[in-house]
């Protein structure tokens, strides 16, 4: 039975991950398709279509970095709404919408999604199907991708949920199994011995019998009678010894297929696992993402709550990062960032935070760390990424890192201190390169 679901389970989470992919792949090209796109969203949505083909990327990854293009081409869309387009180019544009909104309604037609997502999903497509406007329909678009991302997590933490089930169960099983075995390995030694036991006192009682000539013939056949009836209990012990033997085999089997099946979940079990750290992390630079910096931010604002001890956030923007994107291309820019990610991680400790907050943007969180360590930190981290010896097309070139330190005060919220950062990163930027903004 749990076999049955656990297999029925695989089945269902490989068909909605093949699903996810095509859709991806649909709504990659569909938004590929719009005109007035600058070519570097057009460059991404080509790298998510290879990442999605090359299965380099987690869904759940590629439908965030999807939803993210969308979000900027709904932007560019609305900026440049009011621009006058040649007919042509306007009935070319609804034609696709048109598409659009017809692959959304059969994209919701075929999800199938439990408990909220789901339900706002179908709500969707009741509106789409009574029809909507172009501004209305690119706004849904991205609630059902944001709706998908949801579903898609409220399904692995089912998932996850449902091998933990049968992970205990087949573990209890194994145990009672074993128990069970061995309970019948000693209940047969235990009937082996009182057979062997029976076999010497019939053959010993046989023997005596005929030795002895003074017993009474009645007397002589009832013992005879005895002696039969305990050598049939003999052989049913026997029998019985045999079907124990059989029963120990049956039980060995069905002991070797839950834990093979035991290994199985396991092994789903690690994956579930290794994909919720991965959808925690920033897939260019191996740090945390934005999502998973405010979980860690909220935890250590609670932390702080209790015992008021010293807590900071720092925040770290690349200098002219855009012009290294301009003069040397976005693989350089890429590499920088994940240079530049590992040089941070190198200077902090275990108990630190560090995430990617925006593109070239890297925020840490250092709890219970004094003024003097914190700001010597910051110094060894911009002293540090300054000394990297970066080099592309032959051209040398020094990166270095504006920052900003903001505490928790009485009364701050994750929402103020952030808030405070940002104004304090950019009068740091307004003094120059290489600042730092400590309040």
């Amino acid at each position: 039975m749990l076999e049955h679901l656990f297999k029925h389970q695989g089945i269902v989470m490989e068909q909605q991950t093949e699903h996810l992919d095509k859709k991806i792949q649909q709504s990659s090209e569909i938004l590929l398709r719009l005109t007035g796109i600058p070519a570097k969203i057009k460059r991404e949505i080509h790298d998510l279509l290879n990442f999605s083909s090359q299965k380099k990327l987690p869904v759940s990854q590629q439908i965030f970095k999807l939803l993210n293009l969308y979000e900027r081409t709904v932007q560019i869309l609305a900026t440049n709404s009011d621009y006058s387009r040649p007919v042509s180019e306007s009935h070319c544009n609804n034609k696709q919408l048109m598409q659009l909104s017809e692959e959304l309604q059969n994209v919701i037609s075929e999800l199938d999604f439990d408990g909220e997502s789901g339900d706002l999903l179908h709500d969707i497509r009741s509106k789409l199907l009574v029809g909507v406007d172009n501004q209305l329909l690119l706004d849904l678009t991205m609630q059902a991708l944001k709706l998908v991302i949801q579903g898609t997590q409220y399904e692995r933490k089912t998932s996850e949920q449902f091998l933990n089930h049968v992970n205990n169960s087949l573990r209890s099983s194994l145990r009672n199994s074993k128990s069970n075995i061995e309970s019948c390995k000693t209940l047969i030694s235990d009937r082996n011995k009182v057979n062997i036991e029976l076999v010497e006192l019939v053959d010993t009682a046989k023997n005596s019998v005929s030795e002895t000539k003074t017993l009474q013939a009645k007397e002589q056949k009832a013992l005879k009678i005895t002696l039969d009836k305990i050598s049939a209990l003999t052989e049913l012990l026997v029998d019985q010894e045999k079907v124990g033997h059989d029963l120990i085999e049956r039980m060995n089997y069905g002991k070797n297929q839950i834990e093979s099946l035991s290994e199985v979940t396991q092994d789903y079990r690690r994956r579930l696992e290794d994909q919720a750290k991965r959808m925690l992390l920033d897939p260019l630079t191996k740090v945390y993402n934005r999502a998973a910096f405010g979980d860690r931010l909220e935890f250590e604002y609670r932390r702080w709550l209790k015992s008021q001890h010293q807590l900071r956030v720092v925040i770290f923007d690349v200098d002219n990062f855009k012009s290294i994107n301009i003069n040397f291309g976005y693989a350089a820019g890429d590499k920088a960032l994940k240079i530049i990610a590992r040089t941070i991680k190198k200077e902090i400790s275990d108990t630190d935070t560090i995430a990617r907050f925006s593109g070239e943007e890297f925020i840490l969180i250092l709890p219970e760390i004094s003024d003097e360590k914190t700001r010597s930190t910051i110094d060894n981290i911009q002293h540090s990424v300054s000394k990297l010896p970066f080099k592309f097309r032959d051209q040398n070139l020094t990166i270095t890192l504006s920052s900003a330190c903001v505490p928790f005060r009485t009364n701050n919220t994750p929402e103020d201190v952030l808030g405070q950062l940002t104004h304090a990163l950019n009068k740091a930027k307004e003094r120059g390169t290489n600042q730092l903004s400590w309040q």
